[in-house]
């Protein structure tokens, strides 16, 4: 009996929570069908006010170093190299030609004990139909308190920076008369930027990665690269430093080396600026227009610097360049040859590799950062707008079941298979058909033709498809893989997910119009939210935001970055132009496809109503009908519209009119 007692308190009790849980359910299902459309908007809004609000001095926070071994104010300085780099410099200008100069540099290492090679690259650059050669000269430097397991690149350009050369070789001078070094030192001059770091790059760890470089093997190696600085100085006196840590593919370095470099500069007293970053810091505009501008290129996935090619090996680099803004000169060899020690011998002090501080954060100024618990929250608010209404469009895609109630089930769901189908296929093919003619496609202005050309045959196929009375069933499908690719960029790239989220989820959560007029606008938002549209508008807000300066056109500039997203994606491996084929156009490809009835515009609420409505109607009907001497079958119809047990009123109405 107190068993029998206790199974049926438990179940007593098990059956009132079902019935509560239900209960709250049912309310929870009423409250996001009837305030959908308001929840969505202020999700939405509070987001986005989130994200402006990345630049306010409130939000964000001041950086600083996690690793105590990386503490500029353990290093003294002891540069004092500037004569041997000035007499360097007119040694290295007095030579003419490329290969003279090379030979030259190659030289200068051998007699400061390096051991110094030659590095041959071949890059084939799909959109130009040419091919380029170069060369690259390193020299390492072995450490005499290690066996060669660790090192620290230190590398420059000889096209943009040829006063980098003397100030290295400067150094070199200093470094193989010390005994401190725990790490060794590698010095890389590269003959072209981008394309020699990642060709040596690519051979030094013995890798195929980018297709589209070919070069001759590495020889000598260190070990394992633990960090990287390159440099650019264009003239021998400069009055401040700009700082570039964006690496490939929206990735970045670990935030005590961006720090560091402050730090240092700070010691030395030498102005540092981030890219295009703001000259006043706490000016709440100047940190807006510096989180886009570094933003954007993060959402790019472009190299902005040559150092960004070394995050793909795990390698934490930053990227300086020395300018000269028209005023005096304040800082020549002295105060960047101080500066570069300090970097190399902070690194080298290092005792493991970076782990301790951020590596996801985005930099308003360079004071300032916005860390990924604060990032993401916004982030979350515009997804969960987007989840919000999915739940909106799945409670009422369905009808009520007069046999369960008030629960939703699906019947005559038609589902188009080629709707959903064709635009992966589409962003498939679309991807391969690029690739195959890159190669052939002497011109970037051709391959603007033959994507235009690839977008009016998907804009075009929405012809095709016909009328869709489930129309919230599509859409709430097209909104969940939209939640669901937003959710996997978050993860890799956030500058590109925000760029991407704040346009594309308002005009894909919009509630269907049912006029004309409505439905023509929804259908021009749709053009503009295009992810192929949306990297030329955001190629043109930048070219006017950040580029006023450039003596190129806006077209030209806007055409430039526009296809070196493609370019990129095959010489240096950035991902973005594959991300948008293979994922966000299939994804709107899918909402644009959807076709509407010509009568869409009904809420939830309305439906109940007018399903009352026509119970009320049918049993009216049924009644005079009856009275006119209609069979059974009108009884029956009149039944199937939600009217129980009419038939026997009926009867008994026809009798009495008897």
């Amino acid at each position: 009996d107190l068993l029998y007692t206790i199974k049926f308190e438990v179940s007593k009790v098990v059956s009132m929570k079902i019935l509560l849980n239900r209960s709250r359910a049912m309310q929870l299902q009423k409250l996001l069908t009837s305030k959908n459309s308001i929840l969505c908007a202020l999700l939405y809004v509070f987001g986005v006010v989130g994200i402006l609000l990345f630049a306010d001095m409130r939000v964000n926070q001041n950086t600083f170093v996690s690793e105590n071994a990386l503490l500029p104010g353990y290093v003294v300085t002891k540069y004092q190299q500037q004569n041997i780099a000035s007499t360097l410099n007119r040694d290295f200008q007095s030579l003419s030609s490329r290969d003279a100069q090379q030979q030259w540099i190659a030289h200068q290492f051998r007699d400061l004990g390096l051991e110094v090679h030659t590095h041959n690259f071949t890059v084939r650059r799909p959109l130009h139909g040419d091919q380029i050669s170069g060369k690259n000269i390193y020299a390492v430097y072995r450490a005499p308190k290690i066996a060669s397991t660790e090192s620290i690149v230190f590398s420059t350009t000889l096209k943009t920076a040829q006063f980098a050369v003397p100030l290295m070789l400067s150094l070199c001078h200093l470094i193989t008369k010390q005994t401190i070094w725990a790490k060794d030192v590698i010095f890389l001059v590269s003959e072209e930027e981008e394309l020699g770091i990642g060709a040596w790059l690519q051979a030094y760890h013995d890798v195929n990665t980018l297709p589209y470089i070919t070069s001759s093997p590495i020889f000598t190696h260190s070990g394992a690269i633990q960090a990287a600085l390159h440099l650019d100085m264009t003239d021998q006196t400069f009055d401040r430093l700009r700082m570039f840590v964006e690496a490939i593919n929206g990735q970045l370095p670990d935030i005590d080396l961006v720090v560091l470099v402050r730090q240092i500069c700070r010691q030395e007293r030498i102005p540092l600026l981030l890219r295009n970053g703001p000259h006043d810091i706490g000016d709440f505009l100047g940190n807006l227009l510096g989180l886009h501008a570094n933003m954007a290129w993060q959402a790019a996935g472009r190299v902005s610097f040559p150092s960004a090619l070394y995050h793909p090996y795990n390698i934490h680099a930053v990227g300086v360049r020395t300018e000269k803004s028209g005023y005096r000169a304040h800082f020549s060899w002295q105060h960047i040859g101080r500066f570069t020690e300090s970097v190399l011998r902070s690194v080298n002090n290092l005792e493991e590799q970076f782990h301790t501080a951020y590596y996801f954060y985005l930099m308003p100024c360079i004071e300032r950062f916005v860390c990924l618990s604060v990032y993401m929250v916004p982030c979350g608010l515009i997804a969960g707008a987007v989840a919000v209404r999915i739940l909106g469009l799945w409670f009422t895609c369905g009808k009520p079941s007069p046999e369960k109630g008030s629960e939703i089930f699906f019947s005559n769901i038609d589902v188009n298979t080629i709707d959903c189908v064709y635009p992966f296929l589409h962003g498939v093919i679309f991807a391969c058909i690029n690739e195959a003619l890159t190669s052939m496609l002497l011109d970037s202005t051709n391959l603007v033709y033959v994507l235009g050309f690839s977008q009016i045959l998907v804009i075009t196929s929405a012809v095709l498809t016909k009328e869709r009375e489930d129309w919230r069933l599509h859409q709430a499908f097209v909104l969940l893989l939209h939640l669901f690719s937003l959710v996997l960029l978050s993860m890799l790239n956030i500058s590109l997910t925000i760029f991407y989220a704040i346009p594309s989820s308002l005009v894909f959560m919009l509630q269907c119009p049912s006029r004309r007029p409505l439905m023509i606008l929804q259908r021009m938002l749709m053009l503009l939210v295009n992810p192929l549209v949306l990297v030329v508008l955001y190629s043109y807000l930048y070219v006017i935001l950040h580029l006023e300066d450039s003596q190129e056109s806006v077209l030209h500039s806007i055409l430039l970055h526009s296809t070196s997203l493609i370019e990129s994606k095959f010489t240096l491996g950035v991902w973005t132009w594959t991300a948008y084929c293979f994922l966000l156009l299939p994804v709107w490809a899918l909402h644009w496809t959807l076709k509407l009835p010509s009568e869409c515009g009904v809420t939830d609420a309305d439906d109940g109503v007018k399903s009352t409505d026509s119970g009320v109607n049918s049993s009216g009907s049924g009644v005079s009908k009856a009275d006119d001497g209609v069979s059974a079958t009108d009884d029956t119809a009149s039944k199937s519209d939600g009217i129980p047990e009419s038939k026997n009123s009926v009867i008994e109405g026809k009798d009495k009119t008897e």
